[in-house]
């Protein structure tokens, strides 16, 4: 809905009705006018600081000395692949087939000349998913095992910074189908591990890749921590997309131990890291939420997640949807998302127990924030669902989240935000056609707010109840504030 109608807006003026049933506004009522309210526009000055601090940082990225031997520097602004159009995406109607609204990715302009395999590993794919067993890594070439080298060369050629080939992912999809069809050796299940979130993968593969590790732990084999934290990780995000795969029998504590051997300055660190929160809420979800603990581990869950963002080096920060961000600041906020997105939509679908117990209402407020969230999803780059498929899953994760929140809530934004999807990989035809027929074909009135504000002063509001609930919580948790984002 509008705050004010045309005339008040331009004039500045308190905009204001002398009864429910008034025609006009009071200042339109006085001078004679007619009353009119028109979509509002993006701010004009916000766009173009928006756009200037983007060249900006762009520039300034170009021209920066590497902090250390060996590390790339920043694309420079040439190497932008997206733009942002007016500062916002979100369309009148359901004509456009695509959104306006894109995110600009800063990618590395420096291509290393990588000769091994074992190279390619430890620069291309260690970094951002670390899951062999130093024993299967060798120098020399002739000593992989055939299937794994393959897998590694792939992962590695999808490097986020890479421009991706449609061939590269042809032969992925072929390896991935060929491997899962033969015997699953150590070594095979290690290579698919690299590249099951990375590469589309239908749903007999998954089911045999896991079926492979669940026996495997059955049976009391004891499997390298590399692979068993990658076999965890992949398994609780494809869980949390939609997937009926059985979770994995593992320790809870588990991947927070593989992580304290994962550099903290690397993606994969604090991959793992969020990993392991979704893995918590996946396990929260199947159990009784009346028991003696539930509430506390709720709202730890909770406050965790709030607290998340604010413990990011700076590299993987994503703050506005408006403003660069590396390829991995937007794959970790992607995945933030869906674990926070994920907790909110299960506490408002129990509004009888959970929602209760945690206080949790689906107020305008609440909903906001949720907005914000989803928003941030849906504006992934094309370009980055082809460097990780595990996206694409996402997003279509997120369209059922607001499918079920605009159908229990009717809060008009919904409508508009599920405009923004659109299945640009064609992996979710009918979920894509349940989405036009539900929103139907517009215009919808979109409150428009400023997502950054909303998302931090929830987050300030709602972690001082959860402390004031659970004074131990901030104990616990202690983040370290990032004072570019407070």
């Amino acid at each position: 809905m509008f705050k004010s109608c045309n005339y008040c807006r331009h004039r500045k003026k308190k905009c204001t009705l002398d009864g429910p049933w008034a025609s006009r506004c009071t200042e339109c009522e006085h001078l004679d006018l007619v009353c009119e309210f028109s979509r509002r526009q993006p701010s004009q000055k916000r766009r173009q600081t928006s756009q200037r601090i983007a060249s900006r940082v762009s520039a300034a990225a170009a021209v920066s000395e590497p902090r250390a031997t060996g590390e790339r520097q920043w694309a420079s602004t040439g190497s932008v692949v997206s733009v942002v159009k007016d500062g916002d995406s979100q369309l009148n109607s359901a004509d456009t087939k695509y959104p306006t609204g894109q995110k600009i990715i800063l990618k590395d302009e420096t291509q290393l000349e990588l000769d091994s395999t074992a190279t390619k590993y430890r620069e291309h794919v260690q970094p951002l998913t670390p899951f062999l067993p130093s024993e299967m890594i060798h120098g020399a070439n002739e000593n992989w095992d055939p299937t794994l080298q393959q897998c590694v060369e792939l992962a590695a050629s999808i490097w986020l910074h890479s421009t991706p080939l449609a061939a590269i992912l042809e032969q992925a999809g072929h390896t991935l189908k060929s491997t899962t069809q033969s015997e699953m050796t150590l070594p095979r299940l290690a290579g698919v591990l690299l590249m099951i979130l990375r590469y589309p993968v239908d749903s007999d593969c998954i089911q045999w890749i896991f079926g492979t590790t669940h026996a495997s732990l059955l049976m009391g084999e004891d499997l390298p921590a590399p692979i068993l934290a990658g076999a965890v990780v992949a398994n609780t995000w494809l869980r949390l997309v939609g997937s009926s795969l059985e979770p994995l029998d593992v320790p809870e504590t588990y991947l927070m131990t593989f992580v304290e051997s994962v550099d903290n300055s690397t993606f994969a660190h604090h991959y793992l890291r969020i990993s392991d929160l979704g893995l918590r809420l996946d396990r929260l979800r199947s159990m009784e939420e009346r028991g003696p603990d539930a509430k506390l581990l709720w709202c730890r869950l909770e406050y965790e997640c709030l607290f998340w963002a604010v413990q990011l080096p700076t590299s993987l920060l994503d703050l506005r949807d408006e403003m660069p961000a590396r390829p991995e600041a937007i794959t970790i906020h992607s995945l933030h998302n869906l674990v926070v997105l994920t907790f909110y939509a299960t506490v408002l679908s129990r509004q009888d127990t959970l929602g209760k117990m945690l206080a949790l209402r689906p107020v305008p407020g609440v909903l906001h924030y949720i907005c914000s969230l989803i928003r941030s999803v849906f504006i992934c780059p094309r370009e980055m669902l082809i460097h990780w498929s595990l996206l694409s899953d996402i997003q279509a994760a997120t369209a059922r989240i607001v499918l079920q929140l605009w159908r229990q809530t009717q809060f008009e934004n919904f409508q508009g935000l599920l405009n923004l999807w659109d299945d640009s990989l064609g992996r979710y035809p009918e979920l894509a056609m349940e989405v036009r027929d539900e929103i139907g074909p517009g215009p919808w009135n979109i409150d428009q707010t400023d997502g950054y504000s909303v998302f931090w002063t929830f987050r300030d509001l709602r972690s001082l109840h959860l402390q004031d609930a659970f004074p131990q919580l901030a104990e616990a948790t202690m983040p370290s504030p990032n004072p570019l984002i407070n």
